[in-house]
C-alpha cells in the first residue's frame, strides 16, 4: 500500500487538480494510517489496491465533512451531487462500500468499523 496512491485516488474522488489535493494531503495521510493500522501483515500489492481506495474514501469522507459548510456543486465522474446534504450521504456511503470491500484484509475477523 502506497501513500501517494492514496492521495491519487483522493483527487480523483473530490475532483481537485494535483496543487488543490496536496492541500489536503494530511487528510490522505491519516486516512493512510488508520488503514494500514488494521490491515493484516500478509495484504499482498493486489490487495493493497483495494486498501488504498479504502483510505482514499475515508479521507474523502473527511474532506466532505471539512467543507461541508461550503455551497456547491460536485461531480465525480458521471455523478453530479448539488445538496451537500447529498454530497455527505454520498460520500458516506462510498466510505462504507469500500470499508466493506476490505473486510477481508483486517487484522482481527472481530474487528467492526466504526459506524457512520
Amino acid at each position: 500500500m502506497k501513500s501517494e496512491n492514496v492521495l491519487r485516488i483522493f483527487g480523483s474522488l473530490t475532483g481537485l487538480d494535483e496543487p488543490s489535493a496536496l492541500e489536503y494531503r494530511f487528510l490522505c495521510d491519516m486516512a493512510f494510517d488508520n488503514i494500514c493500522s488494521r490491515l493484516r501483515d500478509t495484504v499482498t500489492e493486489q490487495d493493497g489496491g483495494r486498501a488504498e481506495f479504502a483510505a482514499a474514501a475515508l479521507a474523502y469522507y473527511r474532506f466532505v465533512l471539512l467543507t461541508l459548510t461550503e455551497a456547491g456543486c460536485v461531480t465525480v465522474g458521471e455523478v453530479s451531487v448539488k445538496n451537500p446534504g447529498d454530497r455527505l450521504e454520498h460520500a458516506a456511503r462510498l466510505l462504507q462500500e469500500a470499508l466493506s470491500d476490505i473486510h477481508d484484509l483486517v487484522e482481527d475477523d472481530g474487528f467492526v468499523f466504526e459506524r457512520i
